[in-house]
């Protein structure tokens, strides 16, 4: 007992005499240092057969991932297992009152993989749990019981290194405890060679990393659509028209949207559609109603591009759009509540402003939106040239026989008849309420032609809305309706009405509207009244139906006609 005595002495006092050398030493030198030293010393221990009884032990790896806390990663002393534990000071843990033996320290080199109970993974878990250079996982845990590979223990290594690093150049040497800065360079002694690779690596990335930081986007195109099916019937009451009554139709009409950015900030947008309805609502051939057919009908069973245009900002606050087809609606006069004919109202005059749009055609052009501040009062301009695929007309007619041209100067092309400006000032302080005023020119059927006009929304109190348009004509073709017999007509448009969000539920809405399209004393001798309500049922996100009505009385604003009454269900499928 007095031999075993004598060499554990001896041991104690080999290492107190190595722990100024151990705070002064190089990192290098140090590491090699108290390798060496621990393995000259415990060689003559390592066959000793005593146990010791009385030594605490800790049970090895126990989950911690709620927090951060110093966990104990030893494993359990038996006779036949010798200590391979670093002996470290963790604040934290009382001062144990008894001996260790230790074993032979094997390399941390010769090992693949970093187990819970090896040396070095307890000296990171002390210097984790000290000095904070590990923040663990999104979920706040540290998960400082699971074996990682050479690489990932290489990884929250440099961390550490990298933290008390700082912590030196911030506070000096007396920031960072001797005997941890020693059990660190034995750890990075162990593991130069992974830290060297995994440096190697982080260094290769780091220019891959400043070009996608630069460029932040691949080129990419995104396919969304919608797809409607509408069942349509209705009737007329009345003495004339003297016919029956139509067969209930059903129509479909297709959508599909390919979006494509080229920086992250554009878009290039390229809509297809076709359909199987009529140029107007089945219903309505009842009586040439005055701009009153279903938004979604009238396109044929083959596919034809719709829109086609670039969107891009020139700064933070103004963005340009430029379209070889597309609609003047696509960039003014909106309205959250009667704008969507996939999810609102269905009559184009309660989606869109016919006067202040001049019919609103599909043409080319381009438009600029400015946000100044990105506040509440935003400025829109669109230039719309209806024939900018046509040179001129009175041209084309030397070579061509086009009867339907003769007499009419429409010198077509980007500049030429016919084309509309639209100018709008939109604000919206709030989600309650938005106001725009919006002012139209141009030149239409060889006439000038000008409108002004106001769109507004308000929402009272939850669940309700209030929107409307109102448009006049100072300066009037007849583009929209051939009837006039007065050359200074100035028709008014005119439609308001009520909408009720979550009305019976979450993404449940319905609505009503009334309007007149066309009030000119100078076109019949009444003037025409539309009407339309609805109920939208979502029966998922991606799926609603809706079922709506129309009533017309004075159509074409005939006293003659009777009123139209027209029922359809719309099915509405989003992708």
């Amino acid at each position: 007992m007095s031999k075993i005595f004598c060499k554990v002495l001896k041991l104690s006092l080999a290492i107190l005499s190595t722990s100024y050398f151990l705070s002064c030493g190089t990192r290098g030198q140090t590491a090699i240092a108290l390798e060496e030293l621990v393995v000259e010393q415990t060689g003559d221990l390592t066959n000793l057969t005593t146990s010791f009884p009385d030594t605490p032990i800790v049970e090895p790896g126990k989950n911690n991932r709620d927090r951060l806390s110093p966990v104990a990663l030893e494993p359990e002393l038996t006779p036949t297992q010798p200590d391979t534990s670093l002996p470290l000071i963790n604040p934290y843990r009382k001062a144990s009152t008894h001996t260790r033996g230790m074993g032979q320290v094997n390399s941390v080199s010769q090992l693949s993989d970093v187990q819970p109970t090896d040396w070095a993974f307890q000296a990171l878990q002390n210097l984790v749990e000290l000095y904070g250079c590990l923040e663990g996982y999104p979920d706040r845990t540290f998960r400082g019981n699971r074996a990682m590979t050479r690489y990932e223990f290489a990884a929250g290594l440099n961390a550490c290194l990298e933290k008390i690093t700082e912590l030196i150049a911030a506070g000096g040497k007396n920031s960072v405890r001797p005997e941890d800065l020693a059990a660190l360079n034995r750890v990075a002694t162990e593991f130069q060679a992974e830290l060297a690779t995994l440096r190697g690596r982080i260094d290769s990335l780091e220019p891959k990393i400043a070009t996608l930081e630069a460029e932040q986007f691949s080129t990419t195109t995104k396919l969304s659509g919608w797809l409607i099916w509408a069942a349509n019937t209705g009737t007329i009451q009345g003495e004339s028209p003297e016919r029956d009554d139509p067969n209930a139709t059903l129509f479909t009409y297709l959508l599909l949207n390919f979006r494509s950015s080229f920086t992250g900030k554009d878009q290039l947008l390229t809509q297809l559609v076709m359909g199987t309805g009529s140029a107007v609502n089945e219903a309505s051939n009842l009586t040439p109603a005055i701009l009153s057919f279903l938004d979604y009908s009238g396109f044929n069973p083959q596919v034809r591009i719709r829109r086609l245009r670039y969107n891009f900002p020139i700064t933070d606050d103004l963005q340009a759009s430029i379209f070889a087809r597309g609609n003047t609606a696509d960039y003014v006069d909106f309205n959250r509540y009667a704008n969507d004919s996939s999810l609102d109202f269905s009559t184009f005059l309660f989606l869109y402003n016919p006067l202040l749009l001049g019919g609103d055609p599909t043409g080319s052009g381009v438009a600029l939106t400015w946000n100044p501040g990105q506040g509440p009062l935003t400025f829109k301009a669109v230039y719309r040239a209806d024939a900018a695929a046509d040179p001129d007309s009175r041209t084309t007619n030397v070579f061509f026989s086009d009867p339907s041209r003769a007499g009419k100067d429409k010198r077509g092309g980007l500049f030429g008849d016919p084309n509309l400006t639209v100018f709008e000032a939109e604000y919206i302080p709030s989600e309650r309420f938005a106001l725009r005023l919006s002012y139209s020119l141009g030149s239409q059927g060889g006439d000038g032609y000008s409108t002004i006009a106001s769109n507004f929304e308000f929402v009272p109190i939850k669940g309700i809305a209030l929107f409307g348009r109102f448009g006049y004509a100072l300066d009037y073709s007849d583009v929209l309706f051939t009837g006039t017999t007065d050359d200074d007509a100035k028709p008014i448009y005119w439609m308001g009405g009520f909408s009720f969000p979550d009305i019976l539920g979450k993404g449940t809405s319905a609505g009503f509207a009334v309007g007149q399209p066309f009030v000119e004393s100078s076109v019949g001798d009444v003037t025409q009244l539309n009407m339309e309500a609805f109920y939208r049922f979502p029966v998922n996100d991606n799926i609603s139906i809706t079922p709506f009505v129309q009533v017309i009385t004075n159509p074409g604003n005939r006293s003659s006609e009777g009123t139209l009454y027209t029922g359809t269900l719309r099915m509405f499928f989003g992708f």
